[in-house]
């Protein structure tokens, strides 16, 4: 951890991701540099920081939650999701295959050991629910207030223009997820968190095409609801994959998540499409991945899910 803690410190700029454990894990960065949440680079929403064209000062940045890959550049990544294989010039701290499983949070609290616990509680809840409080570095956090808090700080990013960068400054000038939430403007956050459901609600009325052991769930939505509507008809549809498609997200594009089915769904999604489907393609965790795609390319993915299933 001696060299993560060092290059946190030498990084040119903290990259976090926008839900609840990036968020988090961007204001144990940003305070431990003795920055505010206005030092942050956001990526919104079809970018990410290893993109060719990523709006990346000069010099190494830190990123955090965004995955683990090849940069072309010095850099800090902290990540708990699949890694790729990366380069010299890279420090590199990575939770993925821990067991029990770690956030992002857990990993930057154990980077700077002096971080609040509740930081690393709220993003632990955030990703892994309840059995993410009960990590070591989440002990003392009080839990009632960190549960309340974290559906709070996700709305934000569910939003097509959601307040993202107030979350992430209401973390790094609390005290404690009390604070947080007492602070006004977490009214921000409430507002954001009151409207998207309505999205959720609408694509969950979809009914879903069933292909094989495939089950396609179509909608168009400028929320980001797809992780969540994959997740909701897994449990009703088990064993089958449930691929939630969403044509709304981005302009020309489907943003989709997989859930369900048995083994690595990376692989699975992998193969279901063969060629390189994109940067944004069958990454995340073994058991809840998804992509970006163009239209055309993902009429190529739901062709091949059809004739899979003939």
């Amino acid at each position: 951890m001696s060299a993560a803690s060092h290059a946190l410190a030498a990084a040119a700029i903290v990259v976090p991701h926008t839900d609840a454990d990036g968020l988090s894990s961007g204001a144990i960065a940003l305070r431990a540099r003795g920055e505010d949440a206005k030092a942050a680079l956001l990526i919104g929403r079809g970018r990410t920081p290893f993109d060719a064209d990523a709006p990346l000062p000069p010099g190494p940045p830190a990123i955090l939650d965004w995955g683990v890959r090849d940069l072309e550049r010095p850099v800090l990544m902290i990540d708990h999701h699949a890694p790729d294989p990366v380069g010299e010039g890279h420090v590199v701290v990575s939770g993925y295959g821990e067991e029990p499983q770690v956030s992002t949070s857990v990993l930057m609290r154990r980077v700077v050991p002096e971080a609040p616990a509740w930081l690393a509680a709220l993003g632990a809840f955030g990703d892994l629910g309840t059995e993410g409080l009960a990590l070591p570095e989440c002990e003392g956090a009080p839990r009632t207030a960190v549960r309340k808090l974290a559906p709070l700080v996700n709305a934000p990013r569910r939003l097509p223009d959601g307040p993202v960068r107030e979350a992430l400054a209401i973390l790094c000038e609390s005290e404690s997820p009390r604070a947080a939430l007492a602070d006004p403007r977490a009214a921000l956050l409430e507002e954001a968190r009151r409207e998207w459901p309505s999205g959720l609600d609408a694509a969950m009325r979809t009914a879903p095409e069933l292909l094989g052991e495939v089950a396609l769930i179509r909608f168009a939505s400028p929320y980001q609801v797809h992780p969540l509507v994959a997740t909701a008809w897994q449990r009703r549809l088990h064993p089958r994959i449930v691929l939630a498609a969403n044509a709304g997200y981005l302009p020309g594009r489907v943003n989709f998540s997989v859930r369900g089915g048995d083994g690595d769904l990376r692989t699975w999604l992998a193969d279901a499409l063969p060629g390189d489907g994109g940067s944004e393609f069958a990454r995340g965790h073994d058991r809840a991945t998804g992509g970006s795609l163009s239209a055309e390319r993902f009429a190529d993915l739901v062709t091949a899910l059809r004739a899979a299933a003939a």
